[in-house]
């Protein structure tokens, strides 16, 4: 899972990730300054590999992907934005992939509040299909996606023959990917091609040292709460990308709304991750930290 190089040195390896590592079923995180208000909930759930499969839409184009085990896990993403200038705005993603290497299989996009959309997923070996649901005006804005009576289907290709890239990962996975693959000071950056919205990005994942973190936190589990409050040295790890495929194409890196200087902080010792911090284009530099942790059940 390195990458020799810069970052751009379009290669990677096979990723060797293990679910078992993470101790969380859901976080979540509360990021705020002088413009903006935001909330972050994250959970990671698995299910029957037969039973999703059955729920996902079939692509037009591509061979569609398949779970290579009996299980498929789920990691939903749930925002609510509140700019000091303009309406709230509430987001939801949820993937669906397979955890050996955070292949990305399918998923669900919606937004409301400003330009509602539906929008599905479903990935391929050659590329990415979607179907987007949109409302024609503010009148069927009010009425139920499934009324709304703007649709498009698009279909994104990769390029392998260009890139050689033996999988695809989704960008919201990358939470996933920090606490669930062996990432410390010693070891090599971690390399992976992520889809974001239209495109491809190149994403390295580089261990920058222990950094002083003051953390306050609940930790919620089957026999305890507890209030944690107090300074911690965090694994500072640093993600570098670059996007891939055509230049006509200028849409820009996103991880939960941060485009630049983008770091996670992990705990070394849990795999916790204590928060995000990064710059967002209409908020300035932001941190989002961690507010609540739920421990996974034993045998999860």
């Amino acid at each position: 899972i390195a990458l020799a190089g810069p970052i751009g040195a379009q290669s990677v390896s096979r990723l060797e990730l293990d679910a078992g590592r993470i101790p969380w079923s859901e976080l979540s995180f509360q990021a705020q300054n002088l413009f903006v208000t935001a909330f972050n909930k994250v959970r990671l759930s698995s299910f029957p590999a037969a039973e999703i499969e059955k729920s996902l839409i079939q692509s037009p184009k591509g061979r569609s992907l398949q779970a290579s085990g009996s299980r498929i896990h789920s990691l939903t993403v749930e925002t609510a934005i509140d700019p000091i200038f303009r309406s709230p705005v509430k987001l939801s993603n949820e993937i669906w992939f397979d955890s050996r290497a955070a292949v990305a299989l399918g998923g669900v996009r919606t937004r409301r509040g400003e330009d509602d959309f539906d929008r599905v997923y479903r990935f391929t070996r050659e590329g990415v299909y979607r179907l987007q649901r949109e409302p024609a005006g503010h009148q069927e804005a009010s009425l139920a996606s499934e009324q709304w009576s703007r649709v498009r289907e698009t279909f994104y290709p990769y390029g392998f023959a260009q890139l050689e890239c033996p999988y695809v990962s989704e960008v919201s996975l990358l939470i996933y990917v920090v606490s669930s693959a062996v990432v410390s000071q010693a070891a090599e950056p971690l390399s992976l091609y992520v889809f974001g919205k239209r495109r491809l990005h190149h994403v390295r994942l580089r261990a920058a040292g222990l950094t002083p973190l003051e953390v306050d936190y609940l930790e919620k589990s089957q026999s305890h709460q507890i209030q944690k409050k107090h300074t911690v040295d965090a694994l500072r790890i640093a993600l570098e990308t670059q996007p891939l495929g055509s230049d006509d194409d200028n849409e820009r890196f996103s991880f939960f709304g941060f485009q630049k200087d983008i770091c996670f902080y992990l705990d070394p010792t849990t795999r916790i991750p204590f928060g995000v911090s990064g710059t967002i284009p209409s908020a300035g530099e932001v941190s989002l930290k961690l507010r609540e942790v739920k421990l996974r059940r034993r045998g999860d």
